[in-house]
């Protein structure tokens, strides 16, 4: 039986869990989707959010049998209320049933619950290296991209357990750790010069944002987002920072390269607090691509100031001058994850445009990648 579980962000739990069961070696529950600590935008402070684990923008499903919990899935809408983002799929471990049916019977409920609610595109990230690819391949999702995460500063990571699916860096922990001086190597004034155009983040730079990401994103990209409105896509990268709580304020600060007739750059900083790690998000107009170097060392001397911990950052495999940046200035690919996407097939039609012989009238419509389904227009 599959039944919601209504505001409780149960799949988080379970999944702090699984991260201190797994190094004691042992584990609770097969992850396919999960959020990276980073990836976590709680609108209150930390204490607030372990008394009250709630997220009012999450539906969670759990799959049981006689109370007895063999999976769940969570999704989270964006900012247009169009659109989910599947954050959480998993089935636990020492079931009596396949792990297999248990993924795919939620992954069709969460899909027929997008339908019941007029969602249009359902979001999915998961591992390259996992078999489960499979099954999202059978549902009708569709590959865009993939999504590198770099990390700066392993040797503060070294103690804690690894993301299920987590692939391996050859180099010993040793050899990840970078040297600072790959960050704090440019004078002041050197920094100075080379981002003069930074300025903060303010509400007329919208329109100048989206046309940054049109630049920079590959059109198959674009086609499978969709994101066609400047204010919902300002929302989605910034939309956090209006919080009116002042402890959220001070860990988040938002820049741009303004190059006069464009933007040339955006980027993005959040100090990490308690055991969650700084973060990093940086977008390059590719004919730019010279400040993303400077960017980056100004991210990490910024991030650096207040506390020492280990840098995230994730970047598409589409966006090299980001990626060589990040290379440069010490950071280790950490996992490597495929961007899905699943269009639900919509047809609006003006019924007075249409030939139609009788009152009624069924259309059959197949989407992109989607399964042949028919409309009823009366």
């Amino acid at each position: 039986m599959i039944r919601p579980v209504p505001y409780v962000d149960l799949p988080g739990i379970i999944y702090a869990l699984d991260r201190r069961a797994r190094m004691r070696q042992r584990a609770l529950a097969n992850f396919v989707c999960w959020l990276e600590p980073v990836e976590h935008r709680a609108s209150w402070p930390p204490l607030l959010r372990n008394i009250f684990p709630l997220d009012p923008v999450a539906r969670t499903w759990l799959c049981e049998d006689r109370w007895r919990i063999l999976g769940f899935a969570q999704v989270r809408e964006r900012p247009s209320g169009t659109m989910w983002e599947l954050t959480y799929l998993a089935s636990m471990l020492q079931s009596a049933f396949s792990g297999e049916d248990i993924l795919t019977a939620l992954l069709d409920y969460v899909l027929e619950m997008a339908a019941s609610h007029g969602v249009l595109r359902v979001f999915a990230r998961v591992e390259e290296s996992l078999p489960e690819l499979e099954l999202f391949a059978r549902s009708g999702f569709q590959r865009y991209t993939r999504e590198f995460t770099y990390v700066w500063g392993w040797e503060e990571e070294e103690n804690e357990a690894a993301a299920p699916g987590e692939e391996e860096v050859n180099a010993s922990p040793k050899t990840r750790q970078p040297s600072p001086g790959l960050i704090l190597s440019p004078t002041p004034a050197e920094r100075l010069q080379e981002l003069a155009s930074l300025q903060r983040w303010s509400r007329h730079h919208v329109w100048g944002l989206h046309q940054l990401y049109r630049a920079a994103t590959p059109q198959r990209v674009q086609m499978a987002e969709l994101l066609e409105n400047s204010e919902e896509y300002a929302r989605l990268l910034v939309g956090s920072q209006r919080s009116g709580l002042l402890p959220l304020g001070r860990r988040c600060e938002t820049y741009v390269c303004d190059m006069g007739v464009r933007l040339g750059a955006w980027l993005q900083l959040r100090r990490g607090h308690g055991t969650r790690p700084h973060q990093l998000s940086l977008i390059v107009h590719p004919e730019y691509a010279d400040l993303a170097e400077p960017l980056v060392r100004f991210a990490c001397q910024r991030l650096l100031e207040s506390d020492r911990r280990p840098i995230y950052c994730q970047v598409r495999e589409y966006e090299g001058a980001v990626i060589n940046a990040l290379r440069a200035s010490g950071f280790a690919p950490k996992t490597t994850r495929v961007l899905l996407v699943r269009h639900m097939a919509y047809l609006a039609v003006r019924q007075r445009v249409v030939p139609a012989l009788e009152q009624r009238v069924i259309y059959g419509v197949k989407g992109l990648g989607t399964a042949n389904s028919r409309q009823t227009m009366r």
